[in-house]
């Protein structure tokens, strides 16, 4: 309240004077501000309890500025008041505590912690949105009728890469790696995200055509990828491999990458077609539908199959229904029966370095 005051300072009626300031306090209007809160009037101030309070001094997040040796009574400056709320905001924002103290510490930055808080969320939600659409797709793929066709199967060469695929979320790369059958290439790479794994599988396909090519060796047609290696840790290894007219020579590889080569000896194998569409996630960590329907038709055929040769082909162009004239995408998942194994006679080259 402003003091109104008669010419030589008397104040006038109906004014009031404000109380003089004793024991180190700050006027504002009629109240006397301390320059020290008690936990309580601190707690009541910030809106954070006296638990939190007590919890934060404990874990040097928010110290108080003052401590009764005798009674341990902690008390807080009025300029902690606007650290307590920082303290208050980032943690609401779900900024870790060790983070929180860092932050707000002596040369710390809550802009900083806030703003590596915000791209920490928008990874986890792209993951949370990967896999609801995920989800939703296999949903899907459980009302698709799948044909499922039997066809033999020619000796072929081929070559490949083995590239190692992370799950979102997933650790670094561990040695020797491997996928289950049924997962899909484009599942991040050593912990990355999903757009890194298609970069890295694009970047090893790049090298193997051009390695290729450098030698005079043509493919004899497109790449598919092989999806049959063991599970392990949350990642997987994927071989993009390509077909020849005959096999590599002998120690044949691809500078700095894992090269392996071999021949798919003739028999039969099991195929079948998914549609895919642009809308389609690239994060397949569940069990495929389409390759469901592979091992259903298989048991249902009495037939013996090997999921170690598990393989998806190159996206294709197929017609939507006859005569209708409009065509989609499709990619073709297969498996071998009766014991033909696509990695027989296989050599694995590791830079240079023959090991049969």
């Amino acid at each position: 309240m402003a003091v109104r005051t008669r010419p030589g300072g008397a104040p006038a009626r109906g004014g009031a004077v404000d109380p003089p300031v004793t024991g180190g306090g700050t006027v504002v209007g009629r109240e006397v501000m301390r320059m020290f809160l008690g936990i309580g009037d601190f707690a009541r101030a910030t809106g954070l309890t006296v638990k939190a309070l007590r919890w934060y001094d404990e874990q040097g997040v928010l110290v108080p500025a003052d401590v009764d040796p005798g009674t341990r009574y902690r008390r807080y400056s009025v300029g902690q008041l606007e650290q307590a709320g920082v303290v208050r905001a980032l943690r609401a924002a779900g900024v870790p505590l060790a983070e929180v103290r860092i932050a707000v510490a002596a040369g710390g930055s809550p802009q900083q912690a806030l703003h590596a808080r915000r791209e920490a969320v928008r990874v986890e939600r792209a993951r949370e949105d990967r896999a609801l659409a995920t989800a939703e797709r296999v949903l899907a793929g459980t009302e698709l009728r799948y044909e499922v066709r039997l066809r033999p199967a020619r000796a072929q060469a081929w070559v490949g890469v083995v590239e190692y695929v992370a799950t979102p979320g997933g650790g670094t790369e561990p040695a020797g790696a491997g996928a289950g059958a049924g997962a899909r290439a484009g599942s991040g790479v050593a912990g990355g995200t999903v757009a890194d794994a298609d970069v890295a599988v694009e970047e090893a396909l790049f090298d193997l055509y051009a390695s290729l090519a450098a030698d005079g060796i043509t493919p004899s047609g497109p790449f598919w990828l092989d999806l049959g290696r063991p599970a392990a840790d949350a990642g997987a290894e994927v071989a993009l491999c390509l077909p020849l007219s005959a096999p590599v020579p002998e120690g044949w590889s691809v500078p700095g990458r894992r090269t392996i080569a071999g021949v798919r000896p003739a028999g039969r194998e099991l195929t079948t077609d998914h549609p895919v569409t642009d809308d389609d996630p690239d994060d397949d960590t569940a069990v495929h539908p389409a390759f469901a329907a592979l091992v259903r038709a298989a048991a249902e055929r009495g037939l013996s199959i090997d999921l170690g040769t598990l393989r998806q082909h190159c996206p294709r162009e197929v017609p939507d229904a006859p005569g209708s004239g409009t065509s989609g995408t499709a990619v073709e998942l297969s498996v071998a029966v009766e014991g033909t194994h696509p990695t027989a006679n296989k050599a694995i080259v590791d830079a240079g370095t023959s090991d049969t």
